[in-house]
């Protein structure tokens, strides 16, 4: 039920407000990455990897006999293979899977293929011409276990993360996203969590899940919310903004409708605005591009319930160049995906680019007759900036275009701080 989405998301932010400053500080930099991951090329790095995990399989098969197994609790590299492969398995695989991977044998041969698997990701990311990308992945897997330490019962790392992405976004959306105002909003959290007058809103959720949600139910739902009273702004913001969300995620009912009800119960339409839909959306995306990783931990373990240790050896040639493989490719093509939409929803484009700048300029030669900045006169402008398509920073053009020069300014202020060099 929609209340059961709310409980959750309050509790489990709620644990956030004591935690130490170092650790918050890691979820803020985790984040910052992800928005900042930009446009890579992955699939080469997969391919590349996936055809040395592959090579190695196979020679592991080649050399296997009947008689070549151990137990793999015997086997400290294939234990750790397990336990790291994919974006740090451990958070995803469940408490009893050790006792699981215990009883399973498997080719003595296969240290080195384990070996390579345990570092398969962080070497995936490293061949990404990229650095961000190398970065997120290093600490997406260190702050692996501190997410999954304060999940309630029964709640995966996964979620917690997407969570964790929507309760960032919501501070982004009123402030400056720090430490110190994290901490301020998860307080927030928390004295939601432990009132009484939050039990009128789950009610007021399950009504709504369980009507016909009818433009007049969800009309009635949002004049509940509009005429709701909490001693706290940023409390009652972050109720109404949450239980939008989980009628967007949850009760499937279209945004169209959310909006325009919302805004005849005289809602702030800054709640229910594009942004608040398109983060949403993203934190979807990202939560079903981990479930894509989390799935190799199910093949893995089907290769370990094979009890033919040759049968198991050519099942893993199999999957490595199968599915395992596309699980990758899937994966980085996927936060790729999902950190554009997420950023540009937290970041909406403000119509500035370095390709907008330069159109500026030549509209101000075509007007004036030239541009002058600092002394240089430039009258004519060929060609366009190195990256166009650049929204923020200091953008640069490098092929001579402004009459013979090169150059360099702050996208959306060219006017001030355009530079020219030979």
């Amino acid at each position: 039920m929609g209340s059961t989405d709310l409980i959750t998301y309050l509790n489990y932010m709620s644990t956030w407000e004591s935690e130490s400053e170092e650790n918050i500080d890691g979820i803020i930099s985790e984040q910052a990455l992800f928005v900042n991951l930009g446009e890579f090329d992955s699939d080469t790095a997969v391919n590349a990897e996936f055809t040395t995990l592959y090579d190695l399989s196979c020679e592991v098969r080649d050399l296997t006999v009947a008689k070549d197994a151990t137990q793999i609790a015997a086997d400290g590299a294939a234990v750790a293979a397990i336990w790291s492969f994919g974006l740090g398995m451990a958070a995803f695989a469940a408490l009893e899977a050790a006792e699981i991977i215990q009883q399973k044998v498997i080719s003595s041969k296969s240290t080195d293929l384990n070996n390579k698997l345990t570092s398969a990701d962080a070497d995936i990311a490293a061949q990404i011409k990229n650095s961000q990308v190398s970065d997120y992945v290093a600490k997406y897997k260190q702050n692996n276990n501190l997410i999954a330490s304060k999940a309630p019962a029964g709640l995966d790392t996964r979620t917690c993360r997407g969570l964790l992405l929507q309760f960032l976004a919501e501070v982004q959306k009123k402030t400056t996203l720090t430490v110190g105002t994290f901490k301020q909003y998860a307080e927030s959290a928390r004295r939601l969590y432990n009132s009484d007058e939050i039990n009128a809103v789950y009610d007021a959720l399950d009504t709504l899940n369980l009507s016909q949600k009818t433009d007049a139910d969800v009309k009635k739902f949002m004049d509940f919310l509009a005429g709701w009273n909490f001693p706290g702004e940023t409390e009652i913001s972050m109720v109404q903004n949450a239980c939008i969300a989980i009628m967007s995620y949850k009760l499937k009912i279209a945004n169209d409708t959310i909006k325009a009800q919302a805004e005849a119960a005289g809602l702030p339409v800054e709640e229910v605005d594009a942004t608040a839909f398109g983060a949403m959306d993203a934190v979807g995306k990202f939560i079903a591009v981990v479930a894509v990783v989390m799935s190799v931990a199910d093949v893995v373990f089907e290769i370990l319930d094979i009890e033919n240790v040759v049968t198991q050896c050519d099942k893993m040639c199999d999957q490595l160049n199968g599915p395992i493989k596309q699980s990758y490719l899937d994966y980085f093509n996927g936060i790729k995906t999902s950190a554009r939409a997420y950023k540009a929803a937290i970041q909406p484009d403000s119509g500035n680019s370095a390709g907008r700048d330069i159109q500026q300029m030549q509209s101000q030669i075509q007007q004036w007759g030239s541009i002058t900045q600092f002394g240089i006169q430039i009258s004519e402008i060929t060609g366009t900036a190195d990256n166009p398509d650049q929204k923020s920073g200091t953008a640069t053009k490098t092929d001579h275009g402004f009459s013979g020069y090169n150059g360099s300014w702050e996208i959306g202020n060219w006017g001030d701080t355009l530079r020219f060099t030979n």
